[in-house]
């Protein structure tokens, strides 16, 4: 039984909100986007909440949310846009903005059981873990990146806090084997009347994954609050044409930009792939 989940967020180690903003917004501007403030409303809250991708060729949103102290959230429409390269560059844009800021930085994307972590230092360092399950990656990559360690994610680079080093950690060949001797076991009665499916029971937290169970380690200890960790049918395009008011109590704020030309030129068909 295959449960579909995805999750992509960016922690970084430094709650200076303004610092981050403008380090971003140089970032962006220096690839030929440009700045926005928020845009007419193109689309319905329906089609905003359904259909989100329709605004991706127009309009790209960084948001910033309050994290546990001395961090931030970073959430981005399209996923993953801080762990892509901008046209030309040597390095990923997280690489970049960590060393503009001088902190670390991690981005953690959990695929089910396939997940990804990007690690970045203030030194413009940078350390891949983990592995992806999209057809349009070639082995070992990470868009334009290597992975320097493939199959499970874990910190090779930065030296975080031990509780979070704690959850993100590969399972010992031991577990392993235990795991999937249990799982085996359970395998016949998933979905049956007799053993229903419910993702807290055993066979629910077997069928998550080991990146799925990072991620939800991770929100308690990064999430802030309110957390904006799981965003779900809530993306950035519904929070910053519907929640204006809502974000700024929480400290939250959305930067938007107009892609550059030669971005919006890529087929929409890739952007949509890419990123959801």
């Amino acid at each position: 039984m295959f449960i579909e989940f995805r999750n992509y967020t960016t922690c970084i180690q430094s709650n200076n909100l303004n610092s981050i903003e403008l380090a971003i917004t140089r970032i962006f501007e220096l690839e030929g986007c440009c700045r926005i403030s928020q845009p007419p409303q193109p689309l319905s809250n329906d089609e905003l909440r359904q259909t989100p991708w329709l605004l991706l060729p127009d309009l790209w949103i960084v948001g910033l949310f309050v994290s546990t102290p001395g961090w931030t959230i970073v959430k981005t429409e399209p996923n993953e846009l801080l762990c892509r390269r901008a046209r030309g560059a040597a390095r990923p844009r997280l690489s970049e903005l960590a060393m503009q800021i001088g902190c670390n930085a991690f981005h953690f994307g959990a695929y089910g059981h396939n997940g990804i972590l990007l690690e970045a230092d203030a030194m413009g360092q940078t350390f891949i873990s983990g592995s992806v399950d999209r057809i349009e990656e070639e082995e070992n990559q990470f868009y334009d990146e290597q992975i320097n360690a493939n199959g499970y994610s874990q910190f090779f680079l930065l030296d975080v806090p031990e509780e979070i080093q704690a959850v993100v950690k590969a399972p010992s060949p031991k577990q392993q084997q235990e795991e999937e001797r249990r799982l085996s076991e359970l395998d016949m009665l998933i979905g049956t009347e007799k053993e229903p499916f419910d993702a807290q029971s055993e066979i629910g937290e077997l069928l998550k994954g080991h990146s799925w169970r990072i991620d939800e380690a991770l929100e308690p200890l990064l999430g802030g609050s309110p957390s904006y960790w799981h965003l779900w049918k809530n993306n950035l395009f519904y929070l910053v044409y519907t929640q204006q008011k809502q974000l700024a109590v929480d400290g939250a704020r959305l930067l938007c930009f107009q892609p550059a030309e030669h971005y919006r030129q890529l087929d929409p068909l890739y952007e949509i792939e890419a990123c959801y």
